[in-house]
């Protein structure tokens, strides 16, 4: 149903219902661009900056691919969750623990890249508290011992911490049973994902852990919490603020659940923790919280670092658990991932800080392939510009969705636009503001809806042309748009270099803060978003 000559693309699939601009009254919609003399007056100096990105090299996660996956008879297709230990209790310079579902392995190295694993699993179910299940490994070396809580799960789908030490690393390990377990509805007899940590300042011990279930993503992780104990078998008094961390609740990358939590000590005394976010169901992803205290923690879309890779690469479905260790004056992070592929495989993948990539800046955009159901990536960075590759799933719109809040209801969201597709369909590309979710939104650009400009709202998941003017065919592949989408209260204007080429009244979305986005519309689209800002007026807020 996609017309190559009008250039309509899913946008014109939706049906928008009797009448397209009921509710919103079309204010002078123009016919084509005005002459530059008619042109609105640029951005004043009182507007406040409060996006800006050039797509520059910056510092983030250098993705080295996978560093162990299943080869060893006892270990499933899930490699998980892995722990580590650096430059303690002699020996291997690195060493690891990792869940396979049913089991707990061990690794050594001595670069941190290459591995060599233990033939038989360090622990193996063999307590009714752990006969459904056996993982996520977390383990301190204290006084010559080492020290592990892991995850068990019993026949009644009761999901608790256990406790085991060892006086080697390879074991073998001796259990001392469930040491934390639920005591409250919300954590949904599901307490998990905990991370172990000594701190002899105190003389205490201190977890963080998961608890609760979504129940629409099978299980996965709802909130972070943390329990003290004067010993690590207990008993462990749970934080009477729990949980620390709760989802954000804002249609962002950690909106529905958080989990996975790894913490350590940095060298200002600070906390750092790294945690997994779900922003519906699926996918999850990667990201960095600090504290002073190790209990107040602050959430919100900026703290994502590690976003998932392209489509139909290896990272493109879920980001899972990750532990950091500093090695030879660079970060090493070590995470499971599932890939692309149709059964469900994870592997255990590390990535190195790096301070100059060229990469999607995780702080300020989140890349998703679908306005409704996030599906892996479709973005890089190429010559200072974020180019949409055009290999999304059928069906599926590519899009870069904001992470940087914008706290006012006026504002301007401005990019330079480039369609690279010859298709004319495929030339479809749009600034996204005023987004609260990914059902709520207006757009504005180019060859969209069939035309040359166009503006149109996205209402509680249903699609609504507000205004267009001119054909898609108009826009030519390779011609550069220098677009800016203003929004001043009801009144919706796009800008094409300067000139205003399309103007709409529309009073459906009124957001007291937002965010804003970048999209190429079709699956198969590409095109080049560069030299993107977003500008606001200080004091017009709802």
């Amino acid at each position: 149903m996609t017309d190559e000559t009008t250039g309509i693309s899913r946008r014109g699939l939706l049906v928008h219902g009797a009448g397209a601009v009921t509710g919103s009254a079309l204010l002078g919609t123009l016919a084509g661009p005005l002459p530059r003399a008619e042109a609105a007056p640029r951005q004043g100096s009182a507007e406040k900056v409060v996006l800006r990105d050039d797509f520059s090299r910056i510092g983030g996660w250098e993705r080295q691919g996978v560093i162990l996956s299943r080869s060893l008879p006892w270990e499933s297709s899930l490699m998980q969750d892995p722990c580590l230990v650096y430059g303690e209790g002699g020996g291997p310079l690195f060493r690891m623990w990792y869940g396979s579902l049913h089991a707990v392995g061990y690794a050594t190295s001595g670069d941190g890249v290459h591995w060599t694993k233990a033939a038989d699993p360090v622990l193996r179910p063999t307590l009714p508290s752990e006969s459904n299940a056996l993982n996520q490994p977390s383990v301190v070396h204290q006084d010559g011992r080492w020290h592990m809580t892991y995850f068990g799960v019993a026949g009644d789908g009761n999901g608790q911490i256990h406790y085991a030490t060892a006086d080697d690393p390879a074991g073998p390990w001796e259990k001392h049973g469930v040491v934390l377990t639920s005591t409250m509805p919300w954590e949904d007899r599901w307490i998990y994902n905990s991370s172990l940590m000594y701190d002899a300042a105190a003389r205490l011990w201190k977890m963080w852990y998961t608890a609760g279930k979504i129940a629409s993503a099978g299980g996965e992780p709802e909130y972070i919490c943390y329990a003290t104990a004067r010993t690590p078998a207990g008993p462990w008094t749970k934080y009477p603020g729990n949980p620390v961390i709760r989802p954000m609740d804002d249609g962002g990358w950690a909106s529905l659940g958080v989990g996975g939590s790894n913490v350590r000590r940095l060298g200002n005394g600070d906390y750092e923790t790294r945690i997994v976010g779900w922003q519906a169901d699926y996918p999850s992803r990667g990201g960095r919280l600090t504290s002073r205290d190790g209990i107040g923690w602050r959430l919100d879309r900026t703290a994502m670092d590690l976003d998932l890779g392209v489509a139909d690469g290896p990272e493109d479905r879920m980001i899972y658990r990750q532990f950091v260790v500093e090695h030879e004056g660079r970060e090493y992070l070590y995470y499971n991932t599932k890939n692309h592929l149709p059964e469900w495989t994870e592997t255990i993948n590390l990535a190195i800080r790096n301070d100059r990539l060229e990469i999607i800046d995780p702080a300020k955009w989140c890349m998703t392939q679908d306005w409704q159901v996030p599906n892996g990536a479709s973005f890089e960075v190429r010559d200072g510009c974020a180019v949409s590759l055009g290999n999304a799933p059928d069906g599926h719109g590519q899009t870069l969705q904001g992470n940087v809040r914008i706290d006012s209801l006026d504002y301007a969201v401005s990019a330079s636009v480039t369609p690279v597709s010859e298709r004319v369909a495929d030339r479809d590309n749009v600034l996204l503001a005023r987004f609260t979710d990914r059902d709520s939104y207006y757009y504005a650009g180019i060859a969209s809806w069939g035309n040359e400009y166009a503006i149109g709202v996205m209402a509680n998941g249903v699609n609504t042309k507000l205004a267009g003017v001119g054909a898609a065919s108009d826009i030519r592949t390779g011609e550069t748009h220098r677009l800016r989408f203003t929004l001043n209260g009801s009144r919706l204007d796009l800008h094409d270099d300067d000139r205003i080429v399309l103007s709409v009244v529309d009073p459906t979305l009124i957001p007291a803060r937002s965010f804003v986005g970048l999209q190429t519309s079709t699956h198969t689209g590409r095109a080049k978003f560069g030299e993107v800002s977003v500008t606001a007026r200080p004091g017009r807020r709802t």
